[in-house]
């Protein structure tokens, strides 16, 4: 299969050193707005909507080599080369098989809140709870609250969910393609690394202390991939580790860059 155009934002620094950043599950470029906006003085930053996610095209596939493929074809259509790769939780694991598959590309790695391993089934139920507001259902984003809040009572979580919810041609519908991220958890689940995947260069993870996706023995693990791996948790942040503490992760960020 072909690889998709994705769309992205950028804060443009053209003589600055290149830093491309890739969302989480159900998340978007728009997201990691702030953030662009406070590394533009140092980078040229690049924040791409993964297929199936934002304003990026649908298509029926989530599978590594067809993300990978993507984030390829951006940075070749865009004539980046030497760049600082960031990726979190689902992005993070296409960003450390893209680094392992394209060492000589990528100068840096930088994971958030996601290790290199198989994880149990997640986002199982917040997907049936929008399935639950089929497209052209609502016209009221608050009608559309209250049926999600019946199987998504965490407001973060919720607040974060809605984000994918555009006002179309019939009212409410889903900007993400629901059908085939939802049937694609058992792919997206699993660990985007094996066998002799190896990237040997600065390796930085970040990981929420609130958050239950990194797990002690995680790090030695991800070792034999990914050999210069270092660790910084931010103790006040959950999962969306960029949200939850935002000037503990710009910090921590400028800081080893």
């Amino acid at each position: 299969m072909p690889p998709v155009k994705l769309n992205s934002l950028r804060f443009e620094n053209p003589k600055a050193p290149a830093l491309v950043i890739l969302h989480g599950l159900l998340g978007g470029s728009r997201n990691w707005t702030t953030i662009g906006k406070a590394l533009k003085d140092r980078f040229d930053v690049h924040v791409l909507d993964l297929r199936n996610h934002g304003t990026s095209p649908h298509t029926n596939n989530m599978r590594w080599s067809e993300l990978t493929s993507d984030l390829s074809a951006y940075l070749r259509a865009n004539d980046l080369m030497d760049v600082t790769l960031m990726g979190h939780s689902l992005g993070g694991k296409i960003a450390m098989k893209f680094a392992c598959d394209h060492p000589a590309v990528v100068k840096k790695l930088v994971i958030v809140d996601i290790a290199a391993k198989s994880y149990p089934p997640y986002h199982d139920n917040e997907f049936r709870a929008m399935k639950r507001v089929p497209a052209g259902a609502f016209t009221n984003r608050r009608e559309a609250e209250e049926v999600l809040k019946q199987n998504i009572p965490d407001w973060g979580l919720r607040q974060f969910i809605m984000t994918n919810l555009v006002r179309g041609e019939f009212g409410l519908q889903w900007q993400c393609n629901l059908e085939v991220l939802h049937s694609s958890l058992p792919i997206i689940r699993q660990n985007s690394l094996s066998g002799l995947d190896n990237y040997n260069k600065p390796t930085l993870l970040i990981a929420g202390g609130k958050s239950d996706f990194i797990k002690d023995g995680d790090l030695k693990e991800m070792k034999q991939w990914l050999p210069q791996v270092k660790l910084v948790t931010l103790s006040k942040a959950g999962h969306n580790v960029h949200v939850d503490d935002r000037q503990g992760f710009i910090e921590a960020l400028k800081k080893w860059l």
